[in-house]
């Protein structure tokens, strides 16, 4: 893909920030009050998306590798500490957003084990790990509906699909965004497997499924950056159809 049709997908109607930055007391950005203002003021709040949608402009135009982080400031009219303060580093700005879909999925799993707890026997307690079972009332159906379910409330939770997509087209153009997949996930992973041994998965097996998991609606996700679909939610559960459940 090239770097003309990002910036179609992604561009933004602003040149700068001045539409979303402010401070807590209503004046100006601390970036554009003069020196003494500023030293009483508050820090600027500045909105993440806004700044990453002219970062991924300025990627279009110039590349990746050529734009600073100077570069980006210096467009969206904000200082470089204002700018660092939200953004190590131009893949933080890149891989930026993903905690809402952490969040999102976090509490779409801890919704389906509250149903499945509900369900189970009465005397039904966790499963001893050491022989390898599930929870009673708990199979293969159940654990998919879970983990499909955290998948499309995860989507959901993106406010801006737009910005997904060219953040997930920059990321399959350059593999050294592309391997910061395995930390940038393992918040999703951790409460991916908690939820499994919660309900009875051995811990190795949880693992792998997670593993599995995030690998498939990954793939499912660049897949659905690569198209023009607007909604990303077929493409999450036919991702999760290939999966194996463990079962009783």
């Amino acid at each position: 893909m090239s770097f003309q049709t990002l910036r179609m997908l992604t561009g933004s109607p602003y040149d700068t920030l001045c539409h979303y930055v402010r401070v807590n007391t209503g004046q100006p950005s601390e970036d554009h009050q003069p020196a003494a203002a500023r030293a009483t003021g508050r820090p600027a709040t500045i909105d993440p998306d806004a700044v990453a949608r002219i970062a991924l402009r300025l990627f279009a135009e110039r590349g990746y590798e050529q734009t600073s982080m100077e570069d980006i400031a210096g467009a969206a009219g904000i200082g470089r500490k204002s700018l660092y303060r939200y953004f190590a580093s131009k893949a933080d700005l890149v891989w930026g957003g993903i905690e809402p879909v952490t969040e999102a999925a976090g509490r779409a799993l801890d919704r389906a084990l509250g149903r499945e707890l509900d369900s189970a026997d009465d005397g039904g307690g966790p499963v001893s790990k050491s022989d390898g079972g599930l929870r009673p009332g708990t199979g293969a159906a159940q654990i998919r509906a879970g983990l499909s379910a955290a998948a499309v409330a995860g989507a959901a939770a993106l406010p801006d699909l737009a910005l997904t997509r060219g953040r997930l087209r920059l990321i399959a153009e350059h593999p050294e965004l592309a391997s910061r997949s395995y930390a940038a996930l393992a918040p999703q992973r951790e409460r991916g497997r908690r939820y499994l041994i919660t309900l009875g998965v051995r811990e190795d097996m949880a693992g792998y499924l997670c593993a599995a998991y995030l690998g498939a609606t990954f793939e499912a996700w660049m897949q659905w950056a690569a198209g023009s679909d607007p909604d990303p939610a077929p493409y999450l559960l036919a991702a999760m159809t290939v999966l194996q459940m463990p079962d009783a």
